[in-house]
């Protein structure tokens, strides 16, 4: 099975769709203020999650900086509506996409390349090929284009790990665990998927510790059924 990364084009004169949002999410848990690393926070977003039955959602409203404490006292009350393997961070994006949108999207839209759109079509095409790791949540996109199908934003949950191989010293953050817990890494420009991490047969998933969204050559044959799209599919080994 081969795998791709999902990224927007760099040649935007090539665009041969106008479709553009503008959205937030619902609710945030904020990111980390650390005395040794400043604020930090990653960009992890599951749409799936409702929190509209959580007494204190109005207190995750804003991802603004917080301690350390301020962060795991949220965080304690956001995982009883998160499934038990869902990885809960600073930063954390929950809920569905709201705002705005206009004109004409293909079957698939990345951009930015953290947050993948299917039109509705696009979507019924996929579930009925059987694809596997399909979470699809609507986005709650208003759009001036009364005929334009709804859009549905894929959940791509961080199961996949890259391959400890290509992430080399100088690309990772200096360890803070006493501090804040921050442990990160910088996004290696030559990357490959540690073969063991792979989730079995699904066809969408993310990659841990980054903003990447893989996919399958199932995923890309079944959408590419409905012409093209401003995507780019950037094939990544897996070893």
């Amino acid at each position: 099975m081969r795998y791709f990364e999902l990224t927007e084009p760099e040649d935007l004169d090539s665009l041969q769709w106008s479709g553009s949002y503008r959205a937030e999410r619902r609710w945030y848990l904020p990111s980390i203020l650390c005395p040794r690393c400043d604020a930090w926070g990653g960009m992890t977003a599951y749409p799936s999650v409702d929190l509209s039955a959580l007494p204190e959602k109005d207190e995750l409203k804003s991802g603004w900086p917080q301690t350390r404490e301020e962060y795991e006292r949220r965080a304690a009350l956001v995982r009883p509506f998160v499934p038990p393997e869902i990885q809960l961070e600073p930063g954390c994006r929950l809920g569905p996409l709201v705002g705005t949108a206009m004109g004409r999207f293909g079957p698939i839209t990345a951009w930015p390349s953290w947050q993948v759109l299917v039109r509705e079509d696009a979507l019924t095409l996929i579930q009925e090929a059987g694809l596997k790791g399909i979470i699809p949540v609507r986005a709650e996109l208003r759009n001036r284009r009364t005929k334009e199908l709804p859009q549905y934003e894929l959940e791509a949950r961080p199961l996949a790990k890259l391959h400890p191989a290509c992430i080399q010293d100088r690309d990772r953050v200096p360890t803070c665990l006493e501090s804040c817990g921050n442990h990160g890494f910088s996004l290696p420009p030559e990357r490959w998927l540690h073969g063991e991490s792979l989730p079995t047969g699904l066809d969408l998933f993310g990659v841990e510790g980054t903003t990447r969204i893989v996919v399958s050559e199932r995923f890309v044959d079944a959408v590419n059924r409905l012409g093209p799209s401003d995507v780019v599919y950037r094939e990544i080994t897996v070893e």
